[in-house]
């Protein structure tokens, strides 16, 4: 699919059709995040705590892709990883939470390296929790970037 770019757009240092994307992308992750924890952990088939694992990936790829972005294109700095990337963005003011965005981070390496010892029911825990740190970047960068998502 191809994109035309307004004027404005066109002033901007990033991507901003990626950047939408991603951001709808975490949003659309979150929602289905959000139905897929709404039964009680006991209810979940083995198919539902998959797919936990498989959205929480996608999720952390798509943050890390919207904090990689930014750093490249906008800061002129490349990061080795995603960590290094939300650390250098908090170190800028840029992102706050950083330590959480780091977790979901993390916790995704560990889902792709080590997914045998994942423990489904801390991660449903944990995603029973709310998304502040993640829509506070979503929030972040649209107001950086005068993104409107409608």
């Amino acid at each position: 699919m191809k994109y035309l770019l307004t004027d404005e757009e066109m002033k901007v240092p990033v991507n901003l059709t990626y950047l939408k994307d991603r951001i709808a992308e975490v949003r659309q992750v979150i929602n289905e995040l959000k139905k897929l924890s709404s039964n009680p952990y006991e209810e979940l088939t083995v198919d539902e705590k998959n797919s936990i694992r498989y959205q929480i990936i996608v999720l952390a790829e798509a943050i890390g892709s919207i904090c990689l972005h930014i750093a490249i294109e906008d800061l002129g700095y490349e990061p080795k990883s995603y960590t290094e990337c939300f650390a250098y963005m908090g170190s800028k003011n840029i992102v706050k939470y950083v330590d959480e965005l780091i977790k979901i981070v993390r916790l995704r390496n560990l889902l792709v390296h080590k997914y045998w010892i994942i423990d489904d029911l801390k991660v449903y825990t944990s995603i029973k929790r709310n998304f502040d740190c993640i829509e506070e970047l979503l929030k972040a960068v649209e107001n950086k970037y005068g993104i409107i998502i409608r």
